[in-house]
This record gives structure tokens, C-alpha cells and sequence, in this order.
């Protein structure tokens, strides 16, 4: 397995781990939010960043796309350079686009279940982004426009829900949405300063 792909299990480790239960924690009693105080978000987010930091900043670019099981599809652009695309999939029937238009950026993804689809897209330089999905049936987007933005996005074990996340600069430079894991039928839309929940029939 690529050094880049072994840093993907080792972040997903992470959400598994620690990310998640961290987050909810901040949220109990769970009520849907943009982030914690951003001291906080930050040594969420930035403990995620930091093993990716020595891929980054390299002539060229680096795209690693794992994918087990079936019918899964993953694409990757990028323009520019020093910039890190990573995509782990397992599951049956998933669909995975990274996009990438600027230096220095890293776009991570693990996905697992099926019939999910993600999009990340990332206009600007020094941008990270981090998300996981699991359970089925699900739609996340996460675009930024700006430099130096990060956040992560935890949509484990959710179920026919959808998730939009735009982050710019007036959003700050951490976003952390918390009350994602575990959705049902339910509609997330991130905005700067702005968080709307809604159910999806």
C-alpha cells in the first residue's frame, strides 16, 4: 500500500477513534452546530492535518485512489502544485470527486457502505479537508474558496441524508460541524456563520 493510502487508514484510525466520539462529546446533549470554540476546533482538526504535512508542498502532486468492492467509482483533479488527493473506498456502488485548483492542498476521504457520493472541491492554497462517510445512501459536498481553510466532516453511519458544506474565509479558518454522525433522513446545509437542518422525505 502507498506511504499516502497508509496515512488515510491512519487518519481514519483517528475518526474512528477519537475524532468522532470527541466531537459528539463537545455536542451533548447533541444539538446540531457549525463548530466548537475555535481553540477547540483547532486541536480537532489540526492533529489530522499534521501527518499529511510531509506529502505536501512536493513538485507535482499526489493522487492515491484505494478502492474495494463493487461497482465504486473515483476521480481526481488538480491544477497546480504540492497538492495531495486521497481516496479510500470499500462497499459496493459508491462515488467519490476531488477537486483541486491551487498549491499546497490535501483532500481526504474515507468512504465506506454503499450508494453514497461525495464531492470536495478546493479553490485557494494551504486547504485541507478531511471526511468520513459510512451507512448508505447518503450525498456529502464540501467546497472551499479561500486560502488556508480546514475542516472535517464525520458522516458515519447515517442513512439517506445530505450533506453541503461551503467554507470561506468568513466562515474562519476551522470548520467543525458537529451532529453529523449518525443522520437519518435528514438535509445539512454549512454556510459562513450559518447551519440549516431539515428532514428529507
Amino acid at each position: 500500500m502507498p506511504r499516502a493510502l497508509h496515512v488515510v487508514a491512519a487518519l481514519a484510525g483517528l475518526v474512528l477513534a477519537g475524532f468522532a466520539p470527541a466531537v459528539e462529546a463537545i455536542a451533548a446533549p447533541l444539538t446540531p452546530g457549525i463548530y466548537p470554540e475555535p481553540s477547540v476546533a483547532a486541536d480537532l482538526i489540526e492533529p489530522l492535518m499534521a501527518p499529511i504535512v510531509p506529502l505536501l508542498g512536493k513538485p507535482g502532486s499526489t493522487t492515491d485512489i484505494a478502492q474495494i468492492g463493487k461497482d465504486n467509482e473515483a476521480t481526481s483533479q488538480i491544477t497546480g502544485d504540492g497538492n495531495l488527493s486521497l481516496i479510500a473506498q470499500s462497499g459496493r456502488n459508491n462515488h467519490a470527486y476531488q477537486g483541486i485548483e491551487g498549491t499546497n492542498s490535501a483532500l481526504l476521504l474515507v468512504q465506506g457502505g454503499h450508494d453514497n457520493s461525495v464531492i470536495q472541491a478546493a479553490k485557494g492554497n494551504n486547504d485541507f479537508q478531511f471526511i468520513g462517510v459510512s451507512g448508505h445512501n447518503n450525498q456529502v459536498a464540501y467546497l472551499q474558496d479561500g486560502n488556508n481553510l480546514a475542516g472535517a466532516l464525520d458522516v458515519g453511519d447515517s442513512t439517506n441524508s445530505a450533506v453541503f458544506a461551503l467554507q470561506t474565509p468568513q466562515s474562519g479558518n476551522y470548520l467543525m460541524p458537529v451532529g453529523l454522525h449518525g443522520l437519518k433522513n435528514t438535509v445539512v446545509i454549512i454556510v459562513p456563520g450559518r447551519m440549516y437542518v431539515l428532514p428529507r422525505h
